[in-house]
């Protein structure tokens, strides 16, 4: 197992030093979230994604969707979570870098939706996004050998595992006003796992 770390660990872009500004983009967005939840109901109306919307010609839809909510409880639900994976983070995580990797999960969740999910006709929310932001957050750390990380990691994806298998309560729903998307959570994972290996490839591909 050490040499597998080790083997990892080296194909993994080394993290850059802790910072504040690696916390604004983070931020920035769990705030984005909370204003739009504000504008309300034509707010959420106008961003979420549809499917028809999408196909007839508006694809902000792929992304604007993961910053608008179901309601309240959904919405504070995200930026919380959103708050967690920062801090697991813990500024080590450039703001480029936060940037390119809710942008690249935003959109992979996105058309992942139209391609892979024809029956999802409506979504909207950060989850699916926030679960590959876990594991993007986590995987490095994991790679290096952190127990916690590790932990975590297995807990998120674990979680996913059964969410597949085991339909969400009623009272999830009522919680967040309305169908909980399992398969974003997925597609967000699996969006995730290309980055970091993307990630992890491409400083030995830049000097081949």
């Amino acid at each position: 197992m050490t040499r597998i770390s080790e083997w990892a660990a080296s194909r993994m872009r080394a993290l850059p030093k802790r910072s504040f500004v690696n916390w604004l983009v983070p931020i920035a967005l769990a705030c984005l979230v909370l204003v739009l939840q504000a504008g309300g109901e034509p707010v959420y109306e106008a961003l979420r994604y549809e499917r028809v919307a999408v196909l007839g010609g508006q694809p902000w839809r792929l992304l604007s969707a993961h910053a608008v909510h179901l309601g309240w409880a959904h919405g504070l639900m995200n930026a919380g979570g959103l708050a967690l994976c920062a801090a697991l983070a813990a500024g080590t995580r450039s703001w480029r870098a936060w940037a390119a990797a809710i942008l690249v999960l935003a959109f992979g969740v996105g058309i992942l939706l139209v391609v892979a999910s024809p029956q999802a006709t409506n979504y909207a929310g950060l989850s699916g996004v926030l679960y590959g932001l876990f594991i993007w957050v986590l995987m490095p750390r994991a790679l290096r050998g952190d127990r916690t990380a590790w932990i975590v990691l297995i807990a998120v994806v674990a979680r996913i595992g059964w969410q597949m298998f085991h339909p969400p309560s009623h009272a999830q729903r009522v919680l967040i006003g309305g169908e909980v998307m399992v398969e974003a959570h997925l597609y967000g994972a699996l969006c995730a796992l290309v980055l970091c290996l993307w990630q992890g490839a491409w400083p030995h591909l830049r000097r081949a």
